[in-house]
Parts: structure tokens; sequence; C-alpha cells
């Protein structure tokens, strides 16, 4: 009973809610009758009775409109009667429970219940609207049925001096059960009634389904014994035979999607308020959208979500492009359609409505109106985005017979919205990993442009040096390393900007030996370019190009800020667990407020020309390889650059000869 007190919560509802609660004790009692005295049992027997003849007279009154006077007097009359009957079984129970019959006043109590009922039934027949008797007859024919036979046993028990025929007493739980489909319809077509009590509705399901497998069986059971019985010599072949071909029905009938989903469907339109459970299907609905561990694509996924609200077997997904218009994209369960599109100012698109209307193909639609659609085409559910139709699903008709109304299609239009939001997130995600890409493209490229103009800067050195020196066997020496280190370097930094700044595995370098090479580059520059290593190994994981790049720069920015004949001191130690370079000048000096907030800002350079990304280059650089730039530096005391970059501790043979 409770499976269909389903609704808003109304006073007849809980008033049937009582009623089925006193038959339920009624039914427990009788179950347990063997160790409770039938005048027990006559109580629980009464307060059913009065229960059910309450509701019947509230009906009456309330449908006859008469809350005052005669209608009153009636309700008054009912009540004070099933009190008298109540505490008629009372008295009794405690007077004389050893009594194995029914006394006489507890017969004649329920012939009235069966008088007063009947009557009662009768009158709200009477008082119901001809065009709403439809409504209420199977209420009528349930209670009528339940007084009628309480009138008829008790009446035969009363002839008989109180004792009930075994027989005609077990006909109560017969009655009382062709009592329950009655009521059940009786609620599903008076909305009015209904309580707000939730109910799963896969609760339901799997019980109807056990219901129906336990009658289907007991038929079997009962044809069964009807041919052992009359079968003769075949009897037990033709009951064993008919045993076994009903669990092989039942196993089919029970395992078959599309049956499975007819139940459920007349299920939700007969006995629930709403077709859907809006809270499981939302949820069911997200978690298939969102999921992205699942192999399929988000397009497919959606596909898949939105069927499933219709039971739909497949479908299309069609997407908006800038300048091409609408075209398929995924396909769900459907070979890919021949190359289609559909322009955005095509009727089609136009009947969507801004994405608030679902377009249902009708079964003497023709080709021209769904030309791009297969044969089994059904819907077409929009996905709307910010009042623009970003897409559509078609989805193909069902195996069987789908009935849409306003709730499917409201849960639908409702679903397409969402999905857009989701296509809208995904796309807007790939263009910024594409916008990412673009510029960290961007970067790599401004890297090596200044990096560039450090090597330019190097052979501009060794030009306006070869005046003067070209005849020197030394500087010719010199001059031809420079120039294949230049050469390296340059198609080390294409390569980085072709496949990336930190793709490859890491890489260990010998700071002392790319410190020299470093000081033995810019030596011949008007500065004095002075070395101080430790005799310690000194080993970071580093790729040795980056290194040489970082030093580079800040040696060269310590040169220009340097003057003639001064000196920059590039010194090299072992700090703990960290290798230390210093890059020295005895330059002007920046103070705190211009290291804060414009060092190391990319684009802005204080120098002519300039670039205005070597800093941020150079400690981008140490970053990635776990290190870190500190800048020392004083106002007319000069500047200290600081390289801090975590050792290698130990090293096997095979590492120590990868060091660069």
């Amino acid at each position: 009973m409770l499976m269909i007190l389903r609704g808003r919560t109304s006073k007849t509802g809980l008033a049937i809610l009582g009623c089925c609660l006193a038959s339920v004790a009624w039914a427990a009692a009788t179950l347990a009758a063997v160790r409770l005295p039938i005048a027990g049992l006559a109580l629980f027997d009464s307060i059913r009775l009065s229960a059910w003849l309450l509701f019947a007279v509230a009906l009456v009154t309330l449908r006859a409109g008469d809350g005052s006077g005669l209608g009153r007097l009636y309700l008054f009359g009912a009540l004070a009667f099933c009190v008298a009957a109540i505490a008629n079984d009372g008295h009794l129970l405690f007077l004389d429970s050893t009594v194995p019959g029914f006394y006489t006043s507890q017969l004649l109590v329920r012939i009235g219940f069966g008088v007063i009922g009947l009557l009662t039934i009768e009158n709200l027949w009477r008082n119901t609207e001809p065009q709403r008797r439809w409504h209420v007859w199977p209420l009528c024919l349930a209670l009528g049925g339940l007084f009628a036979y309480e009138l008829f046993l008790f009446a035969d028990a009363f002839i008989t001096r109180g004792r009930v025929d075994r027989g005609l007493g077990l006909g109560r739980a017969i009655v009382a059960t062709f009592m329950a489909p009655l009521l059940a319809l009786a609620m599903a077509r008076n909305r009015e009634w209904r309580i707000d009590i939730h109910i799963s509705r896969q609760v339901v399901f799997h019980t109807a389904t056990l219901l129906a497998s336990g009658c289907f069986l007991l038929a079997v059971a009962i044809v069964g014994m009807v041919l052992r019985k009359f079968g003769g010599d075949w009897g037990l072949v033709l009951q064993l035979a008919m045993l076994f071909g009903s669990i092989v029905v039942l196993a089919t009938v029970l395992s078959s999607g599309s049956l499975r989903r007819r139940l459920k469907f007349l299920i939700s339109r007969n006995f629930f308020t709403h077709r859907y459970d809006y809270r499981i299907e939302w949820l069911k609905f997200i978690e298939l959208v969102s999921d992205a561990s699942q192999t399929e694509e988000l397009q497919v996924r959606i596909i898949r979500a939105l069927a499933e609200f219709v039971d739909s077997p497949a479908g299309v997904l069609w997407s908006l492009s800038r300048g091409i218009g609408y075209h398929p994209t995924a396909m769900w369960r459907l070979p890919a359609p021949r190359e289609a599109k559909l322009s955005p100012e095509d009727p089609f698109i136009a009947g969507f409505r801004d994405g608030s209307w679902i377009q249902e193909r009708s079964s003497d639609a023709t080709d021209e109106a769904w030309p791009f659609a297969s044969q089994n085409a059904w819907l077409a559910v929009p996905l709307s985005y910010r009042r623009e139709v970003v897409g559509f699903v078609i989805l193909d008709c069902t195996n069987h017979s789908v009935t849409l109304d306003w709730e499917a299609f409201d849960l639908l239009r409702a679903a397409g919205r969402q999905a857009a939001s989701y296509l809208a997130e995904e796309g807007s995600t790939k263009e910024l990993a594409d916008s990412e890409l673009l510029n960290e493209y961007s970067k790599r490229f401004a890297f090596v442009v200044h990096d560039i103009k450090n090597l330019a800067s190097q052979l501009g050195l060794v030009v306006s040096n070869a005046k003067r020196y070209i005849d020197d066997p030394n500087f010719q020496h010199d001059m031809l390393q420079t120039i294949e280190g230049a050469v390296a370097r340059m198609n080390h930094l294409l390569s980085q900007l072709k496949a990336g700044a930190a793709s490859g595995t890491p890489r260990l370098a010998d700071a002392g030996t790319i410190v020299a090479g470093v000081a033995a580059a810019l030596a011949h520059g008007p500065v004095i370019i002075e070395t101080r290593t430790d005799d310690e190994d000194c080993v970071v994981a580093i790729d040795p190009e980056r290194l040489r790049s970082a030093v580079t720069h800040l040696t060269q920015n310590a040169i220009d800020a340097s003057r003639p004949g001064d000196s920059v001191v590039i010194s090299t130690r072992r700090h703990q667990t960290q290798l230390v370079i210093d890059i020295i000048d005895r330059g002007p000096g920046m103070d705190d407020a211009f290291i804060r907030d414009e060092l190391f800002l990319p684009f802005r350079s204080t120098k002519s020309g300039g670039y205005g990304i070597g800093a941020f280059q150079t400690r981008e650089l140490i970053r990635m390889s776990g290190g870190d730039l500190q800048v020392i530096s004083e106002r007319g005391t000069g500047t200290t650059m600081r390289i801090l970059l975590p050792l290698i501790p130990e090293r096997e043979p095979a590492a120590a000869s990868a060091v660069t």
C-alpha cells in the first residue's frame, strides 16, 4: 500500500495511511491467533473496521458539502458507534478471555459495521457527481465488498449462535487481498489523496517484479497439479515439462531489458505523481557526463546520458563550428554519417527557438524536413549555452512505445543545457591549453632571441678585437673556439625551440668547467675576469647549456655595469648541500625597490636596445633545476648575483662519465 502513497501531503492521504496500518495490525494479530485469545483478535478487528468506516463517513460528509446539521450528526453518530464497539471488545477481553466464540454483543456490533458501512458507501456513490464516479468506483467496490462480507459472515455466525465458520473466516483475508489493488487504483485516480512518503522506485520495481513472478509461478503450480491429477500416465512428465518451461520463460522475461523498461514506465505512470525521480535521474546524468575515467569522449557520454531518459538505443551529436556550421562530431551505436553540414540559418535550427524547444519527428515526416537524419531519427534535443544553440543531439526511436509528456521534455531541455555547459567548458579548456602552448612557445622564442643577442655580443667582441690581434696565433685559436662554441649553442637553442625547454632527461654539469669556459670566452674585453673555484667536485643536476647561459648572462651584465679596468669575480664553492656561484662586480649597484619591483619583470629593461628578459630568463632556468637566484646589491658598492643549485652527493661511474 505504501508504494502508492506518494505526492502532496493531505488529510485524506493520512487517513488512508491510518486505515492501512490498522489493517496491518489486524493481519498480524490474525497470524498470532494461536496464542491470542479470540477477544483480543476481536479488538483488533473492531479497530480496523472502525478506521475504514470513519474514513468512508468522512468522505461522504466532505463530498456532500455538509459540514453541519445532518452531516455532522452522521459523523458523530458513526464515531460514537465505533468507540462503543472498541470499548465493548476491550471490556470483554478483560472480563473473560477463555470464551471460545464471540459474544452476542460482538456479533451485533459487527453486523452493525456491515449495515452502516454499506449505507455509507451507497451515500458516497449517490453524492458523487456522475462525471466524478470514475474516480471513486474502485474505492466503493473495495469498501463495499469489505462491509458486505462482514455482514454476511457475522449474520451467519449469529444464526449459528456465535460460531464463525472456519472457511468463511479465512475468506476475510481473500477480501483484504482484493481490496489492495482497488484501493491502489482509487488513489492513482485521486491525486489529492496522496501523502508525501518517499518510496524508492527501485524498491517498487523489484517488489512488483517479485509479485508478478510469484503469481506466475503460483499459476504454473496450479496448472501443474491439474495436469498431474488428470494427465494419467503422462501427468508427472507434463508437470515437469511445465515447470521447466515456466522457469525458462520467467528467466527470459526477467533478463529482457525492453520488458524491464516497459514495466518501469508502467509503474511510474500509474503509481507515482511524477514520471521521473528527478534526484536519481539528475545524479545519474551528472555522474555519467562528468566521469572522465571512462574511455568514451565527453560528446559520446552526453549522447548516452540523454538517451537514457527516453530509452533511446542510439544517437548522433552535431556541433557548431565557426565558419562551417553544424556537423556530426560524435556517434553512439551508429555508423559515422556521410559528410554533412547544416547552416545556422537552416529552418531546422530555427525550430529550436534559441534552445527552448525540443523537436519530435512525426511519423509522416518527409526526408526534406530532416534531410541529415537516419530513418530511425526520433528526437532532436538542443544543446543551448547562453541562448545560443552550440549543438544538438539526434536520438533514434525506441524499440517500444514511449509517450513523451511535459516531464520528459523539461528533463531533456534542462539536461541539454547542462550538457552544453560541459561542452563549452571543454572547448574553453582546449583553447586555454592551446593558448598556453602558444605562450610557452613565445616565451621560448624570446629566450632564444635573448641568447642569440648574447652570442652576437660575443662575436662582435671577437670582430672588434680581430683588427688588433688577428695575427696573434693565440687570438686565432681563441677566436676559433669562440665561433665553434657559438655555433654549438645556436644549434642547441634551435633544438630547444623545437622540443621545449623542459624536454629530455636531466643531465649533470661540472660547474667549475663551465665557469672557466665562460671566463675564457669573455676575457678579451676591457674588464678583467677573475675566477675562484674550489678544488672540490662541483657537479649539479642541470643542463650544461642552461648553466652556461645563466653564468654568461650574469657575467655580461656585470661587465656592462663595470668601468674599463675593473674586475669581475666569478667564484664557485660548496656550502653544505648546495653549490654557490657568485658573480661579483663593483658597479653602481641597485636599491631594494628596483630589485623587488623591476629587475625580474619581463620585457622591462634599463639598457638601450635591451630586451628586458635576461634576468627573468636566468632565474627561470635556475629554478627549473631546483635552484634559486639571489641578488645582493647596494647603491655605490656593487652587486653580487648568487646562483644556488643542489649538489649531487654521490655519483655512479656511469653517471660521472656523463658530466659535461
